[in-house]
């Protein structure tokens, strides 16, 4: 009796045994089926289409070619870098890391931008000016630059006195400098290059300057919407009215026929700068809850300016006036007022001038806005113009000061 129940018994535990160990087979086959699937989909479904990353801002590795004997070692590697380029859900995924670094761990994917408070980007590459060095205060002119800075100046000026032209020179403050209270860390004390400039300028080259950082940060107070994009590198529209503000007010004196706009303020959304938010971050709906104030004439621009065509090069997208693209000046932009009687005006510009430009074509009866021309962007340009404008503005970012005595004396620097 014995005998039987302790046979039983065996047979019982090894049927356990036998069922633990087929459950175990069958966790392992799941488990290595769940992995294969896992592994194979994403190649399977590689992308084989997209030829840039956006967010990444570079172009995919291209299929590689079928090796010969010269090139058959390298083939691997260029099959690993092809499946990691273009693995299957690969955006959404980066799309999706970004995210959570930026909205749940402020941290920032990108050495270029720097997350500040309430979600605020600043742009800290030294590619576009060093705007970082400008913050810390980090980046004054030795005496030698300085003094070549004043002298580019001095140039100038002197070039628009010999033909009777009133002479602008327009620093834009960088959003650092406006809202400093944004950055992640204090600012510290002492003198900044915009002040060690103003400090050192000569007296009779005071009137001609416009440095609007005072007159902006006054103005911040005033209006819940931003003067400047909390998610880019530029003022926005309502930033532009107070710069142009000052330009009327500097100019007046010298042109008393200067027209006074009958300006309204309307508050709009905007999803902020396409530059930061699609491009550098791919999140396409950052700015959603962005509210600014767009200024324009009642009316509308029209009644005050118009763009021209260059007629002198072929009609394309960079001299039309189709799209923001069309003020980028390449090759030229120009506008022209329906009153004759203003003054007329040359403008040496960066991208800060795209907004502006409405604003100081209403004060002007023809003008023109020069960016990335190499060729005109010299004193030589402005001497031998056949018709002498009665303004000359020359613009620059407060982050992009240092490039202008890195040039020789008569040229102007551009992005």
């Amino acid at each position: 009796m014995k005998r039987t129940t302790r046979k039983q018994g065996s047979k019982k535990k090894a049927s356990s045994t036998k069922e633990k160990i087929t459950g175990k087979t069958m966790v392992s086959v799941i488990f290595v089926l769940v992995f294969c699937f896992t592994i194979a989909v994403p190649i399977i479904l590689l992308d084989k289409k997209t030829t840039i990353s956006m967010l990444e801002r570079r172009m995919l590795v291209v299929k590689p070619q079928i090796p010969d004997i010269t090139t058959i070692a390298s083939w691997p590697r260029q099959i690993d870098a092809y499946v990691t380029d273009r693995f299957a859900f690969r955006s959404r995924l980066m799309t999706l890391t970004t995210w959570v670094n930026f909205f749940v761990l402020h941290k920032s994917h990108d050495k270029k931008i720097l997350v500040g408070k309430d979600k605020w980007l600043f742009y800290i590459d030294k590619s576009l000016g060093d705007e970082f060095a400008n913050f810390k205060k980090s980046n004054l002119f030795t005496e030698s630059q300085m003094k070549n800075f004043i002298l580019h100046l001095e140039l100038a000026k002197e070039t628009c006195d010999r033909y009777n032209i009133k002479f602008i020179f327009l620093m834009v403050p960088t959003t650092s400098s406006v809202y400093p209270e944004q950055y992640p860390f204090p600012r510290p004390e002492g003198m900044s290059r915009a002040d060690q400039i103003l400090a050192a300028l000569p007296e009779h080259l005071r009137d001609n300057i416009i440095f609007p950082l005072d007159y902006l940060v006054s103005k911040k107070k005033e209006h819940r919407q931003p003067l400047y994009y909390n998610n880019g590198l530029h003022w926005t529209k309502l930033g532009c009215y107070y710069a142009y503000e000052l330009l009327h007010q500097k100019l007046t004196p010298n042109f008393p026929n200067l027209p006074e706009l009958d300006l309204k303020f309307i508050p709009y959304r905007d999803a902020g700068e396409d530059n930061y938010t699609i491009l550098w971050w791919g999140i396409k709906k950052f700015g959603d809850f962005l509210q600014l104030l767009r200024v324009e004439p009642v009316g509308g621009w029209g009644n005050h300016c118009q763009y021209l065509v260059c007629k002198s090069i072929e009609e394309n997208e960079f001299n039309t006036v189709v799209g923001n693209a069309s003020k980028k000046g390449k090759y030229g932009i120009i506008t022209e007022n329906k009153d004759k009687s203003l003054p007329t005006a040359l403008v040496m510009r960066d991208s800060y001038f795209v907004d502006l430009e409405p604003f100081t074509s209403s004060m002007f009866s023809f003008a023109e806005y020069v960016w990335t021309q190499p060729e005109k962007r010299n004193i030589q340009y402005l001497e031998q113009m056949p018709q002498k404008p009665d303004v000359f503005i020359w613009e620059i970012a407060e982050r992009g000061l240092e490039a202008i005595p890195m040039m020789p004396p008569g040229m102007f620097p551009y992005d």
